[in-house]
């Protein structure tokens, strides 16, 4: 009797064992993430990590971070060599080059990205291809992948121009009886004609044109042929695309048709006599006084007491430029990133191809749906769809202003594929729903995008806000581009000279620009102006930016 005790109690102990090893067995992966500001509930409460640890067998120690001390607690990881697992936290390309192709410490997602490990990822980048090559180091390798939102109507994002936001008085054009301009002399010609015949009986204190933002600025190069910018025009010192090169529009021969142009602005009346010292609030206020008949806005604000007379302007062609495009903003940009050092990178793979899955993309913004076993999780948030048609879970009908991201969500940026997972919710649950989608057409590449309308209120066109939208969608239908410069990849040595070449060349293109428009320069001296910046080493600074593009152009325009 007492042997048989033994035996049953050895093997109790041997069982025990065995499951003490097994739980030993779950792999552990560290995660620094953001909190998103708008999250109630502690990172470890969280939905999201829940249901990761239950689907992919896997322990999670998390570290969250706020977005205004995340790039600080990132550094002070990278510097020590301790990247966590999964870092859900922004990246520069500077800190990819460091820490990324030289020293290592980032894991490379290449040998990965394939069908069987992440296939879909694999298919996000049969999709926005531009998204994965802009997202690629000069080594070739990815040490980050994107997050892709797409051309999604809602908010800021749909098929408008990432710069080109002009708008015009449709009542002083019909008044002036004028055509919608197509060309730079077309659109120079109505603003004199608005100032000639004053059609909004405004008297002295007319002005045709007011540039905010700089967003005539930006209209003007745009006509001039350039494209694909990295900012703001302004003096033509930010980088840009003509003929399928990357240049620096201060440093073409088009730079001096941009000084005669706003010159002639300037000289005629055109704009304020105190153009250059105007800002958003003056400008914006002119345009609220309604003196104005074509004004630069990234929206139709200033014009909301008036907002049904405005409408936006497609891009125009010029002498130097039959091409009329505009790049579209971006539907993506660098998200996660994790450790070279992690024990698990096919887990680590797992888990992000997973967002970039319908599913994942669902669960991780809005959570299980209610009736589900995903829901069973302690802690969710399930949603439904109510009688009106709106997805809601029981926070938002205990606080209208929470979202469905308050108990699901860590950091809205992370890597993987967000363009669908709203109208995924209805083919999900099994609830019929129209969702509109506009079809987005490359004007160079051909390619199309679906770009489903996720706030169908936007198309209203019952107020200023959506009068923007509305006109801005129409005005660009022809004439958007994807092609657009992403942030470059530079070494440590590349980022120090440009620095210097940098400063100088933009200090001085700032400081002689101004002069030639007002005519304290004349514009015979361009030549030797374009002299003076050959000078401060501007060719060396082209020829690194150019050096540094080469594999996105290539990827772009590959023959």
């Amino acid at each position: 009797m007492k042997r048989i005790l033994s035996l049953v109690l050895a093997a109790v102990m041997l069982l025990s064992l065995g499951a003490s090893a097994l739980a030993d067995d779950v792999p552990t992966l560290r995660v620094l993430t953001i909190l998103h500001s708008e999250q109630t509930a502690a990172v470890e409460d969280l939905y999201i990590f829940k249901y990761l640890a239950d689907k992919f067998n896997v322990k999670f120690e998390l570290e969250a971070v706020d977005n205004g001390t995340a790039g600080e607690r990132a550094t002070q990881l990278l510097l020590s060599d301790d990247v966590f697992d999964l870092m859900w936290v922004g990246i520069g390309t500077s800190d990819i080059m460091r820490y990324g192709v030289d020293a290592e410490e980032l894991l490379d997602w290449t040998p990965y990205l394939n069908e069987e490990t992440m296939p879909n990822a694999c298919k996000a980048r049969e999709a926005y291809p531009d998204a994965f090559v802009a997202s690629t180091a000069p080594d070739g390798k990815l040490y980050t992948l994107p997050y892709i939102r797409g051309a999604v109507y809602d908010n800021n994002t749909g098929a408008f121009s990432a710069s080109i936001r002009v708008n015009i008085n449709q009542d002083w054009l019909k008044a002036v009886g004028m055509e919608m301009p197509q060309t730079l002399d077309e659109f120079l010609a109505v603003a004199r004609a608005f100032k000639e015949k004053d059609p909004g009986s405004v008297g002295e204190n007319l002005i045709p044109i007011i540039d905010n933002q700089n967003k005539i600025k930006d209209y003007i190069w745009n006509a001039l042929g350039f494209y694909g910018c990295t900012g703001t025009e302004v003096y033509g010192t930010a980088f840009a695309i003509k003929n399928e090169e990357v240049v620096l529009p201060a440093f073409t021969s088009e730079a001096k048709l941009f000084m005669e142009t706003v010159k002639a602005m300037y000289d005629e009346g055109l704009v304020s006599p105190d153009y250059f010292t105007l800002d958003q609030t003056a400008n914006r206020g002119i345009v609220a006084e309604q003196r104005v008949g074509i004004f630069g806005d990234s929206t139709l604000q200033p014009a909301e007491n008036n907002w049904q007379a405005w409408w936006a302007l497609s891009p125009l062609s010029s002498s130097v430029n039959d091409l009329r495009v505009a790049s579209i903003n971006f539907g993506y940009s660098i998200g996660s990133y994790a450790s070279a050092a992690t024990k698990y990178p096919e887990l680590v793979a797992a888990i992000t191809d997973f967002f970039y899955s319908e599913e994942g993309a669902m669960l991780y913004q809005s959570g299980p749906m209610k009736g589900t076993p995903e829901a069973e999780i302690e802690g969710s948030h399930p949603w439904w769809i109510n009688d009106d048609g709106a997805v809601v879970n029981d926070l938002i009908e205990s606080n209208p202003t929470y979202t469905l991201t308050n108990g699901n969500t860590a950091y809205y940026y992370i890597a993987g594929r967000f363009d669908n997972y709203q109208p995924y919710r209805y083919t999900y649950a099994g609830v019929e729903h129209e969702t509109t989608v506009k079809v987005i057409k490359d004007a160079i590449t051909g390619r199309e995008v679906n770009a489903p309308v996720t706030t169908e209120a936007i198309f209203l066109n019952d107020n200023w806000d959506h009068r923007w939208r509305v006109s801005q969608t129409a005005a660009m239908e022809d004439y958007l581009t994807f092609i657009r410069l992403p942030s470059v990849y530079l070494t440590a040595e590349q980022e120090e000279e440009v620095t210097d070449l940098r400063m100088a060349i933009e200090d001085y293109i700032t400081q002689e620009t101004p002069k030639f428009i007002t005519g304290a320069r004349s514009l015979d001296e361009f030549d030797a102006y374009q002299n003076e910046l050959k000078n401060l080493g501007i060719e060396r600074y082209i020829e690194i930016y150019r050096d540094a593009y080469q594999n996105y152009m290539d990827g772009t325009f590959a023959k």
